[in-house]
């Protein structure tokens, strides 16, 4: 399995780390990123307010509508905090990017982004991200667990919720360069490919422990996708494929279907389905639908196609 291109093109790296080291880096480049991005939207909303006020009753009206944005911040419902909030994440993919050039001296294709057929694997991705958040939700409605509440045909909410949709794959793409498409050959490069496993879908476990809603199920199944996204990332060799489906599980919950993603609010949806019921293990609780025993099921169920497929291949070879 270590002929995989992702893993032979990691050999020219410069800098290769320890089991121990790595993960502590690749939490470094979410806090640098994000403290980066925070920092500089801070700097820059005082400096515009300011800047806006010195231009007449046009001016005030412009600096008082920057405050209202400012203000919405704290409101972890307001479309504009998501917007800031995914977008934030470029800074983190930017981070890795001028690791992997500068520190490591390869190029940022090297991560997975190759370019044969990066369309058709990105929407392969993301179609398939929508049909297993779907056919979780359908479960859980089947079950009695969530209901249909209603849909937002507006055409802001259309306008929206179609807006957000590069924002939740650059957010996707950013989790799986951090948590796969780096740390994975760094682990695998200094120990076995089981084991790299485990570690990075440990890694990616952690990076949402402090969400709201949190309970030992969500772990779990945190833990579950993470085996499953490396397991696709083995298969397809490329990152663009688990890009579309971390992106597209994250917009479905999200945008449309108004369910928490990983224990938090995401604005505007185009539909809104509640829980229902007092069973949290099924349900998933304030955590969402991540929190249910449905999303383990559905995991289990392609981690284990995922491997067998793997398996064919490797006796292939």
């Amino acid at each position: 399995m270590k002929n995989k291109r992702i893993f032979k093109d990691f050999q020219a790296s410069k800098m290769s780390l320890n089991i121990y080291t790595s993960p502590l880096l690749a939490f470094v480049f979410v806090f640098i990123g994000e403290f980066v991005a925070y920092t500089l939207y801070g700097i820059s909303l005082l400096a515009l307010i300011g800047l806006a006020r010195n231009f007449g009753e046009t001016g005030q009206a412009f600096a008082a509508f920057l405050q209202i944005l400012q203000q919405s911040l704290m409101d972890k419902t307001s479309d504009f905090r998501l917007i800031l909030e995914l977008l934030s994440f470029g800074f983190v993919l930017n981070t890795v990017f001028r690791w992997t050039r500068k520190v490591e001296k390869r190029p940022i294709r090297t991560l997975g982004f190759y370019k044969e057929n990066f369309l058709s694997n990105l929407l392969k991705g993301f179609g398939l991200g929508l049909a297993l958040f779907l056919l979780t939700l359908l479960g859980l409605v089947a079950l009695g667990q969530y209901r249909f509440e209603s849909i937002h045909l507006n055409p802001y909410s259309l306008a929206f919720v179609i807006f957000t949709i590069p924002f939740w794959i650059l957010q996707g793409t950013t989790e799986e360069v951090v948590a796969r498409a780096w740390l994975l050959p760094q682990l695998a490069s200094r120990t076995n490919l089981k084991l790299a496993v485990l570690i990075s879908s440990l890694f990616f476990t952690l990076l949402h422990a402090g969400n709201s809603g949190l309970t030992p199920l969500s772990l779990v199944n945190l833990f579950l996708f993470g085996v499953a996204m490396s397991l696709y990332l083995l298969k397809t060799d490329k990152v663009w494929g688990v890009a579309g489906i971390h992106g597209a599980w994250n917009f479905a919950q999200g945008n449309l279907f108004g369910i928490l993603v990983s224990g938090q609010p995401s604005g505007t949806s185009l539909m809104t389905f509640l829980p229902q019921g007092n069973q949290a293990w099924l349900s998933g609780g304030s955590f969402g639908i991540e929190g249910s025993v449905m999303t383990s099921l559905v995991l289990l169920l392609l981690i284990v196609y995922l491997a067998y497929q793997l398996k064919k291949e490797n006796e292939r070879m």
